[in-house]
């Protein structure tokens, strides 16, 4: 019996470690912004710091509580024409003209007219 007793809490341990270890991988811990590469939008709705974009995939800017990944704005592109329907119903030459705008892309191809 103590050999299972001695497993269960080495089992005990290692979760709690495991758990420790995820926490420093969560949400902002100081002043409510996550740093690059961090968590943005979502539920709490966490920003970017400035410079940095909220970036997130193709089509997830219409869904409620959508989360991304702060990168740094893009400062310059290429004028390579792929358009992009951005999530402020724009059309962009490029995903990367959209994100230095500051919206996220909602399709591929040109926004229909309305």
């Amino acid at each position: 019996m103590t050999i299972a007793r001695s497993l269960i809490a080495l089992a005990a341990a290692g979760l709690l470690a495991a758990c420790q270890a995820a926490a420093g991988a969560g949400p902002p811990s100081s002043g409510g912004r996550p740093g690059p590469g961090g968590m943005c939008g979502g539920i709490a709705g966490f920003s970017c710091p400035s410079g940095q974009s909220c970036m997130m995939e193709p089509g997830q800017c219409r869904m409620p509580d959508a989360a991304g990944v702060c990168r740094p704005t893009p400062q310059a592109c290429t004028r390579i024409y792929q358009p992009v329907c951005g999530c402020d119903g724009k059309t962009y030459g490029n995903a990367c003209e959209a994100q230095s705008a500051g919206t996220n892309v909602l399709s591929q191809g040109e926004c229909p007219a309305n």
